[in-house]
């Protein structure tokens, strides 16, 4: 496969948020099978280069089936809007579930009007201005009814 999995560790507020929405998804999810408890290994055993600082903002889209909130958070949603309404010269986006609102679509969200507003700006600006979506031979999701 042309990607792999990456890994890091989490201090401070952002290793909360991590924390507190992997024991929201867990106890709403154990609640529907009988699993085991995992056991947690020594991070720094599998470190390869010396750790360093970054700011980091912790995103996430839950749902009362997902993580048993009362309501639906869509911060990645949000993230991604503010993020493409902000970009000054281009636009990366690699994600195997990124999906946006098509004719007929049970998909909510408004990636595609964002993305649409923000090339119309930099024409209308003549500003030098690309984006990229790289996407998987095979998206990581049922998409036939996408």
């Amino acid at each position: 496969m042309p990607w792999h999995d990456e890994a890091l560790v989490v201090f401070g507020q952002t290793a909360r948020d991590v924390a507190r929405h992997f024991i929201q998804r867990w106890n709403i999810h154990k609640s529907y099978n009988d699993v085991e408890d995992l056991a947690v290994e020594n991070w720094s055993d599998f470190l390869e280069s010396e750790p360093f600082r970054v700011n980091a903002q912790c995103v996430r889209s839950v749902g009362p089936w997902s993580a048993g909130t009362k309501s639906e958070e869509s911060s990645i949603h949000n993230t991604y809007i503010q993020m493409i309404d902000a970009a000054k010269h281009f636009i990366y986006i690699e994600n195997q579930f990124f999906i946006t609102i098509a004719q007929d679509s049970v998909v909510r969200n408004q990636l595609a009007n964002v993305l649409f507003r923000r090339i119309e700006r930099a024409h209308n600006n003549a500003e030098k201005f690309r984006i990229y979506v790289v996407l998987p031979l095979l998206p990581g999701f049922d998409s036939t009814n996408a």
